[in-house]
């Protein structure tokens, strides 16, 4: 019964800076780009539901960042708070070792590693295939509500745009001309019959083509003129360069038995350095859900100290602590795709360091 109660305890007393932590740290980050999503609604027009959606994708891709570093601080918090607090030693003088008062942390965090795990599996692909997905979503709708009929488009994607007609239903355009001065210094302008606006998840932007008319280019000193008549012009509206967005196919995006089958593919076709991108990756998506349990070991070694110090410099080691994991997982990163290391190996290594820091610090607190 004493052993329950004491559990019950510290889980209770563990919950709390967790989620306020998490709440904390995604916070942050999603701040961090609060100004490219102003952007969105200020300058470009999006909507507020698909701005929220776009955070919470957002959010989706901070977690398996946010959850190790919430858990390390929940952990620090805590075993600070007890040691400053004295209940630390009244629990040793009530027959409670460390690594009893270890059992429910490592449940707990046993729990947050199989969230991570799912997280890393299934959910991290997910949002970042929804969230291409809408990207694309608002670059259509972009370029069919902001085009008038009748009127000098010119917030269109940074291009200038004027049609006579716009057909919402078939996404089509009568009598267009088209001034793009994307390049400075060779602007282009076209003339056209018809046009046409195609997007989809399956093509890498957003593109306005163009049947039946003539592409005048001039050099910005006016030294020379060219006249290009043309059946079909295809021009790239860049939604990646107007949401700040980048489209191109990255390994996190893909599911497992993806990876499994690029990894196949690649080497089939030669290309090992793409090879051993999927390879690292498949191998980082098991590596960093286990971070929250090893980061937990480590936190207890650091927290149980007899000094009032811990507590408040709870943020402090968290902060330098997952600087230090990251900055061994980015270092890990390229030691894989050099080929210096296993990509396996490399992806594991910062959990195989921080697992043997854990393991010391841990043994010297428990001998105190």
């Amino acid at each position: 019964m004493r052993t329950t109660i004491i559990f019950r305890y510290l889980f209770q007393e563990l919950v709390t800076p967790f989620l306020l932590g998490l709440t904390v740290f995604i916070f942050i980050l999603v701040m961090s780009q609060i100004l490219r999503l102003n952007e969105l609604i200020i300058v470009y027009g999006v909507g507020l539901w698909s701005v929220m959606k776009l955070v919470f994708y957002l959010m989706i891709s901070f977690l398996a960042i946010s959850i190790p570093i919430a858990f390390l601080f929940s952990v620090i918090m805590l075993f600070g708070r007890l040691s400053s607090d004295s209940e630390l030693t009244a629990m040793k003088a009530s027959g409670f070792s460390v690594f009893q008062l270890l059992m429910p942390v490592l449940l707990f965090s046993i729990g947050v590693c199989f969230f991570c795990l799912y997280l890393t599996l299934h959910l991290e692909s997910w949002g970042a295939r929804s969230s291409r997905a809408l990207v694309f979503d608002i670059g259509k709708n972009k370029a069919l509500v902001g085009v008038k009929e009748g009127v000098f488009n010119d917030d269109f994607f940074g291009l200038v745009l004027y049609t006579d007609r716009v057909d919402s239903k078939d996404k089509t355009l009568e009598h267009v001309f088209l001034y793009d001065e994307r390049d400075t210094n060779r602007p282009v302008s076209v003339i056209a019959d018809k046009g046409m606006i195609l997007s989809s998840v399956d093509l890498p932007s957003v593109y306005l083509v163009l049947q039946g008319g003539n592409i005048h280019t001039f050099s910005k000193d006016h030294a020379s003129v060219q006249k290009i008549s043309f059946d079909r012009y295809t021009i790239n509206l860049s939604i990646d360069e107007m949401l700040k967005v980048d489209t191109k196919e990255k390994p996190h995006w893909l599911s497992l038995e993806t990876l499994r089958q690029r990894i196949s593919e690649e080497k089939t076709k030669g290309n090992k350095k793409l090879a051993l991108e999927f390879r690292a990756e498949y191998h980082r998506k098991f590596a960093v859900a286990f971070a929250s349990l090893i980061l937990a070991i480590l936190g207890i070694s650091l927290g149980v100290r007899p000094t009032r110090a811990v507590r408040s410099l709870s943020f402090v080691y968290t902060i330098v602590l997952i600087g230090a994991y990251w900055g061994l997982y980015i270092n890990a990163r390229h030691l894989a795709a050099s080929e210096i290391l296993h990509p396996a190996l490399a992806m594991w290594s910062p959990n195989i360091i921080f697992t043997l820091l854990a393991g010391i610090l841990l043994f010297r607190t428990s001998r105190q």
